[in-house]
């Protein structure tokens, strides 16, 4: 029987073709992927939006005018003809001191007839003056209900004075039992005082900013006048000032404009004028010329002064997402420029070479910003004890000696990882905050962004 003969085979090495290849990276890249997101827990994502934003603040301004203080020359019951807030002629009567005390006989009976004296129009001052305190008033400040209450009494008694004087005017008597003061000069009439009287505007100070110390004492008072004693106060000009007292913030920010754009008290009218600048005694204030609205605010020693700036676009982000990245602080002067270029974005890196010999290398580390003493510099980019070399000296610099410095930023995951980019807060508001649209190593808009910065880490690989 013949034997069979099998033939051999020789061996093929196999052939891989590139389909394969690529398939099996994707396969294994796929499968860390998946590996690693195990124990990932989902990641909060918020995309940045933008948003118009302001830098309006509010400041305490203090009011300076030419006032001056009228005395009583004679003791006996006041009956005022000119209401707080009103202007008087030249030679016009101001007041008359009633000797007898007729006027307060007249001024009981109007109080106590048992009907109403107030006119309607009357009772719409009264509504008005009450709504304006209601609008401006804040708990921080509640010694102001107390002056607020006295300002009120004062309204209210003239008003029932008007009455008293038309009861009395019918009387032929009238003209002999008062001797009325007139003004020597025309200007608004006003019933308080407060210290302020004469104040020298060249001699600011922070403690007349300080509204626990200040005292209001209303001249308008029902009991019998002293002679002597201030009975009412006039202010024959026209022309006033607002001194400000601001942070050194808020006193640079004024200081880039030539006239500043403000409000009074939350008014609706937006007012501009031009201003002087202070420094004095380590404290910032600006004054403000006025020229109108002196009868508005007479009765106000201290205003709300809100600077009004134009609108500007920003980014909207969450608190919870800002974080905190140490830097190195690494002194300018070691900066330097590249070959073929000047801008100064470099560095010396001194090279220990193989024959104990030293060379120069330059690197370009991720320089978040510089100020006039320091270049602000990501650890991640430059080696610790790196030695640099100064410009155009034998001086060097150890990186291990370099102080650090918190820089705010987020945890930027636009692209699968979490990228640490800095920020630069505008806006600084209970939840959210605005930040500037252009700052280097920054975000921008739609840029997605890790909601808690503290549930993620810098470089974390999100998907």
């Amino acid at each position: 029987m013949a034997s069979i003969r099998r033939k051999k085979r020789k061996w093929q090495p196999v052939k891989i073709s590139f389909g394969f290849i690529i398939f099996a990276i994707m396969f294994v890249y796929m499968l860390i992927r998946i590996i690693m997101s195990l124990g990932d827990h989902d990641l909060s994502v918020f995309q940045v939006e933008e948003s118009n934003y302001d830098t309006n603040f509010t400041a305490t301004g203090l009011a300076v005018r030419k006032e001056t203080l009228n005395y009583s020359s004679t003791s006996g019951y006041v009956c005022y003809y000119i209401r707080d807030g009103e202007k008087v002629a030249k030679g016009a009567s101001v007041y008359s001191v009633d000797e007898t005390g007729s006027m307060q006989d007249a001024l009981f009976d109007v109080q106590n007839s048992g009907c109403s004296v107030l006119s309607d129009n009357d009772y719409k001052d009264l509504s008005k003056q009450i709504q304006i305190f209601k609008a401006g008033f804040s708990p921080s400040d509640f010694s102001e209900v107390y002056e607020f209450k006295n300002s009120m009494d004062n309204k209210v008694l003239e008003m029932y004075e008007d009455m008293a004087l038309e009861q009395l005017s019918s009387n032929q008597s009238f003209d002999s039992t008062f001797s009325a003061s007139k003004s020597n000069v025309s200007g608004i009439v006003t019933y308080y005082m407060d210290g302020f009287e004469g104040y020298d505007i060249n001699n600011l100070s922070a403690d007349d900013f300080d509204k626990t110390k200040y005292t209001k004492e209303m001249l308008k008072k029902s009991d019998v006048v002293e002679s002597g004693k201030p009975i009412y106060k006039i202010i024959d000009d026209e022309n006033w000032k607002i001194a400000v007292m601001l942070t050194k913030e808020e006193y640079e920010k004024i200081k880039k404009n030539e006239t500043i754009r403000f409000t009074i008290n939350d008014s609706s009218r937006r007012l501009s004028a031009k201003y002087e600048t202070v420094e004095q005694d380590g404290n910032y204030f600006i004054i403000i010329n006025m020229h109108r609205y002196l009868a508005e605010y007479v009765a106000d020693r201290y205003l709300n002064i809100t600077f009004v700036f134009s609108e500007t676009k920003g980014l909207k982000i969450p608190n919870s997402a800002i974080t905190e990245k140490d830097v190195l602080m690494i002194p300018v002067s070691y900066l330097t420029g590249g070959s073929g270029t000047t801008e100064k974005k470099y560095f010396n890196k001194i090279v220990l070479t193989a024959d104990g010999t030293t060379s120069v290398e330059q690197i370009s580390p991720t320089i978040y910003f510089t100020d006039d003493h320091f270049c602000y510099v990501d650890p991640a980019d430059i080696d610790d004890n790196t030695v640099l070399a100064a410009n155009e000296s034998d001086i060097t610099f150890n990186t291990s000696t370099a102080g650090t410095y918190k820089l705010k930023g987020v945890f930027c995951v636009t692209q699968g990882t979490a990228v640490f980019k800095q920020i630069d807060v505008i806006v600084d508001g209970d939840d959210y905050s605005i930040i500037d649209p252009n700052t280097a190593y920054g975000i921008s808009a739609y840029d997605r962004i890790a909601l808690d910065a503290t549930s993620v880490k810098e470089n974390q690989i999100i998907y």
